[in-house]
């Protein structure tokens, strides 16, 4: 969220704080309180610049001291937050037919190969010519036959 919000990529911003608040709903009562108290720290102080007002009521709410602008954002490390398996979707002349879990850093011949392997796939692929593939890295393989 931090790269996208110096990017000015503001809707991906607010997409990834949606995806955290889901994941702290799904995790509430299941961490230490102390640990919890720090996750909604943060949350609030990413929250301020899109939703300064309740941001600052929040920040009142958890016990925050003086002002939630007056915090420094919160860091991260790079390596802790890197996805170890992503969901590779597999298009065939641009149609969706499957969704395969993939390493994350799999390579564009590695994705092909698995595309052209999903029984989901392949009916799709019959008695058709590859003409080409287009991969998106971390994200799609489109086949397209004719």
């Amino acid at each position: 969220m931090t790269e996208d919000l110096e990017a000015f990529r503001f809707n991906t911003s607010i997409a990834a704080l949606m995806e955290h608040t889901n994941y702290l709903l799904a995790i509430k009562g299941r961490v230490e309180e102390d640990a919890w108290h720090r996750a909604l720290r943060s949350f609030v102080t990413v929250l301020a610049p899109f939703a300064p007002h309740h941001a600052e009521e929040m920040w009142a709410e958890i016990g925050g001291e003086y002002s939630v602008h007056e915090q420094s954002w919160p860091g991260y490390e790079e390596a802790l937050i890197q996805a170890e398996e992503i969901t590779l979707i597999v298009q065939v002349n641009g149609k969706l037919r499957d969704r395969i879990e993939a390493p994350s850093d799999i390579s564009e011949e590695a994705a092909k190969v698995l595309a052209l392997e999903s029984a989901r796939v392949r009916p799709h692929l019959e008695g058709k010519e590859l003409r080409k593939s287009v991969y998106v890295p971390g994200r799609l393989v489109n086949l397209v036959v004719g």
